[in-house]
Formats: structure tokens, C-alpha cells, sequence
């Protein structure tokens, strides 16, 4: 018999992303071959793979020993990884029988009677349609996953919507009906798309909360169906969805356009957003400020104001007033890494949403050592390109959008 020698709290870790990943569930219920992992350690390589139909992952570690590939029930395994403790974790196979030993316990998993009923993880291979940078793609990946939806009945809204252009610039939106994110993905060499792709946002964000603590590339592959996005350490084989992503560009204003604009911090505003409880907010712009009232403003009760610095202000912006839901505005300055201007229509700023942008470049001033470092590596051209957030409220209207659910919908139209 061979013994594996695993990092238990990297183990553990790993089995969290994949859980994560696959969205694997431990209830009841749920098919038994749908709930196994297999594990396995071969030329000091560990292997952890899963795969249910809608998403599959391998994982892989620098591991000791060897180990056959065993199939296991997966929250079994993760109690037994959790139960051995942090330090080294022994993998033996005995029989029928995974042991599982570490420094706080000893303890053994069932193998999976039936591993041919396991389904088999689709080969999605061929030339990478793109490949970037690892930090890239995690910041651009976070910059649109808090604006896509997560209603099962509009599949189209719970995707990131992947395309490129004739120039080979591939471009990442998500949109909720109610707000709108959208950016540049700066890649190795244009992109090859032979179709948009919409990938499921849940996957996507914890593939890219992954690779961006690692160095390295990423590749997407595209076949069929299926995409296969592959890091420095894992595999992810995600089923597209099959549904029809909105038209979206003509929703956010030309490079040329006309727009009434101001810079606030957005760090600062998106942190004083969130301590609110409450359905809306009302901004009202100042030549140097933006002033925020919170509260029942359909009757005048107003709970909280603050004050948040502003700069740039356009003198035909001074003494804008402009009414929003809290969550979906703080959602979207949350990702700026700074500054951001914010821009209105100057026209019909009372019936057009408004726009958040900001420079992903901006970031490399008030990162730290590490982050300026990644961001000299990976070249300037596109990572300096807009990055925008819209929410669809319209300025100025005194019923802004609230979830469904929540309270009825009496205000601006949806995307």
C-alpha cells in the first residue's frame, strides 16, 4: 500500500473551491455520483477532480507518495480532512476504505461502490481562444460579477457575456436589468472567439478569485457547449448558457458623447452606502461635494445625510438631483480601485441612467508593491481603457428601483 502526504490546509482549501466552484451540494437528495470527488497523487502531482454536468474542476498540488485515483463521497472526505487537522494529512488506500490521518484524528472514507456511474468530465481542448494575464482577468472578472442577476428564471442575466470584437478586443458584461458593468479585457494577442460566450457568473467569480492569488496565465478554450478556463493550478470545465445575453452597448454613452461629470472617491461613498438600511438614497451635486440623504423620501423623513468630497464638477451638474438604490450603487463603486467619475446625461439627466467610470490603471497608485509590480509586467495599452458601471435608475426620479420582492416596482423601466 503507498501513502500520500497532503498539506491538510491546503487540502481543505482546495475542496472548499471546489465546492464553490461546482456549486456541489451535500443535501439529500442529490444523485450519489453527482456528490463524489476523486483523489489521487501520482509523480508528486495531487489530483482533485468532480465534474455534475453543469461544472467540473481538477485541481492540482504539490503533494508526497502516491495515491490511486479513489472516488469518494465529497462531504465525507471534506469532514475527514477537517477532523485529521491542519498539519500533514496521510492518504492510504485499505481496501475499500480511504484513510485519512493527521494530527488531530484518524478517521476513513467509504470508496464509491459504483465509479462507473460518475460522470465523465467533457475534453474541451484545441487553440485557447485568449489568454491573459492572471491578475487581469481577476480584476476584470470582479469589476462586472456584483452587476449580474441571480434569478433561475432569466438565465441570460446569471452570466458574464464574453465577446470580441473584429479586432480580436474582448469585452466582459453582466447585467441585472437594474444595473449594467461592463469592461476591456487586455489580452496576450487577439482574441478568437467564433461565438459570444455566457458563462455562469458564480463559476467565473470563483475561478477568478483563485487564479488572482496566484502568478501566471489563463486560458480560455471554447467547444461546443463548454468552456474550459485553465489557471497556474486548476482546471474548469463550465456548461454555457443557452439563452440570449441583452444587446447592451447601446445602453452605455459614446467615447464622444456629451456627459455632465464629477469625481468622487468611490472607496469612501461605497463604504458609507453600505452601512445603510435603507430602499433609497437621494445625491444632490455641489460645486465641491455630493451630498447624500437617506431615508423615507416618498415622505420627506430623511435619517441619515452625509457629505463625500467631489472635484471636476461640470457647472451644469452643480445642483443635480439624482435618487438610487444604495446596494446597487455601493455594488458598483465597490470595484473601482479609486477615483471615479461620474457622468449624466445633459440632457435628459432625469430619464437616462448614469454611468460610473473609472481607470483599472488607476489602481497601480495606491496599490502596494506587489500590485505596481504585476502591473509594469503586464503592459498599459488596454488595462488603461474605460471600465464603466451603469445603474439603470433614472436621475432625479423619486421612486428608484428596489429589488423584487422587496417593494413594489413603481419606478424606472429595466434594461
Amino acid at each position: 500500500m503507498t501513502v500520500a502526504q497532503w498539506d491538510g490546509r491546503l487540502l481543505a482549501g482546495d475542496l472548499a473551491y471546489v465546492k464553490r466552484v461546482t456549486g456541489l451540494s451535500a443535501r439529500r437528495g442529490v444523485l450519489a455520483p453527482l456528490r463524489t470527488v476523486t483523489i489521487a497523487v501520482l509523480g508528486g502531482v495531487g489530483t482533485l477532480t468532480h465534474y455534475n454536468y453543469d461544472a467540473g474542476v481538477v485541481v492540482r498540488a504539490q503533494v508526497t507518495g502516491d495515491l490511486a485515483a479513489t472516488t469518494v463521497d465529497f462531504p465525507e472526505l471534506a469532514a475527514a480532512v477537517k477532523a485529521a487537522g491542519r498539519g500533514v494529512v496521510e492518504l492510504e488506500r485499505d481496501g475499500d476504505r480511504l484513510v485519512v490521518a493527521g494530527p488531530d484524528g484518524r478517521s476513513s472514507v467509504a470508496v464509491f461502490a459504483k465509479p462507473d456511474a460518475v460522470p465523465v468530465m467533457p475534453t474541451v481542448g484545441g487553440t485557447a481562444a485568449m489568454v491573459t494575464d492572471t491578475g487581469v482577468f481577476a480584476t476584470a472578472v470582479a469589476a462586472v460579477a456584483p452587476a449580474a442577476g441571480d434569478d433561475a428564471t432569466l438565465p441570460m442575466l446569471t452570466g458574464v457575456y464574453l465577446d470580441a470584437d473584429d479586432a480580436g478586443v474582448v469585452s466582459l458584461a453582466t447585467t441585472d436589468r437594474f444595473r449594467l458593468a461592463a469592461t476591456e479585457l487586455a489580452t496576450a494577442a487577439p482574441a478568437e472567439l467564433d461565438a459570444p460566450l455566457l458563462v455562469p457568473v458564480k463559476v467565473l467569480a470563483a475561478t477568478a478569485a483563485r487564479v488572482a492569488k496566484r502568478d501566471g496565465s489563463v486560458s480560455v478554450y471554447a467547444d461546443g457547449g463548454h468552456a474550459r478556463i485553465s489557471g497556474p493550478d486548476s482546471d474548469v470545465v463550465v456548461r454555457l448558457i443557452d439563452a440570449q445575453f441583452p444587446r447592451w452597448r447601446n445602453l452605455l454613452p459614446a467615447a464622444g458623447d456629451d456627459r455632465m461629470r464629477a469625481r468622487i472617491a468611490a472607496a469612501d461613498l461605497a463604504r458609507r452606502l453600505k452601512k445603510l438600511s435603507v430602499f433609497s438614497v437621494r445625491v444632490t451635486m455641489a460645486a465641491d461635494s455630493a451630498r447624500v440623504e437617506a431615508g423615507d423620501l416618498e415622505t420627506g423623513q430623511v435619517s441619515t445625510t452625509f457629505e463625500v468630497p467631489a472635484h471636476d464638477v461640470d457647472e451644469r451638474a452643480v445642483g443635480m438631483v439624482a435618487g438610487y438604490n444604495p446596494e446597487y450603487l455601493a455594488s458598483l463603486l465597490a470595484c473601482a480601485p479609486g477615483d471615479v467619475e461620474l457622468t449624466w446625461s445633459p440632457t435628459a439627466p432625469t430619464r437616462r441612467p448614469m454611468t460610473i467610470e473609472f481607470r483599472r490603471g488607476a489602481a497601480s497608485a495606491d496599490a502596494g508593491p506587489a500590485a505596481r509590480r504585476r502591473d509594469r509586467g503586464r503592459g498599459r495599452g488596454r488595462l488603461d481603457r474605460l471600465q464603466r458601471g451603469v445603474g439603470t435608475h433614472r436621475s432625479g426620479c423619486r421612486r428608484p428601483v428596489v429589488p423584487a420582492g422587496q417593494r413594489p416596482h413603481t419606478g424606472p423601466t429595466p434594461v
